[in-house]
């Protein structure tokens, strides 16, 4: 499976990013992170709510994307698949300040990397009747990878 973008006015790299971020599969899975907000206007947390679907499924919640002092960056996360873009043993995740979404990353020793991105249901992700929605998608390690990195940095430093 390979990544398309797609083409909406303000997409790509940037400063600032107006528009949501989209990554688009081929086979039509796609994952969207729409511009965060900071709620407390204080500059600690970063927040945005994040879709992701695959065949006539839809889910949505809303995620804490960064928080300062802690090691919750979505931005910088990326940024290091990115810089190791020829490859890692194992797994490596990031998740979300409540679990809203997680991202679990896997080389696969040559040229790609598969990105699985799990959202779960905002404000109640430890309770029993949580649902999960995942969503996983292949890139190349070079410049696709990077080119992700770059455009979730933007998206979150708007």
């Amino acid at each position: 499976m390979f990544i398309t973008r797609a083409i909406v006015p303000g997409f790509g790299i940037m400063a600032r990013m107006a528009e949501p971020f989209r990554l688009l599969a081929a086979n039509g899975c796609e994952w969207i992170i729409h511009p965060p907000v900071d709620p407390d206007g204080d500059g600690y947390v970063r927040r945005a709510d994040v879709e992701v679907r695959a065949d006539g499924m839809a889910a949505r919640t809303t995620a804490t994307l960064s928080v300062i002092f802690e090691k919750i960056d979505l931005g910088v996360f990326f940024a290091g698949l990115a810089s190791d873009w020829r490859g890692w043993k194992g797994e490596r995740r990031w998740e979300a300040l409540e679990r809203e979404m997680a991202i679990d990353a896997r080389h696969d020793g040559r040229a790609n990397v598969m990105i699985a991105v799990t959202v779960r249901r905002a404000e109640r992700t430890y309770a029993g009747d949580v649902w999960p929605a995942r969503v996983v998608f292949t890139v190349e390690a070079g410049e696709q990878l990077a080119t992700l990195a770059s455009d979730i940095g933007s998206l979150l430093a708007a």
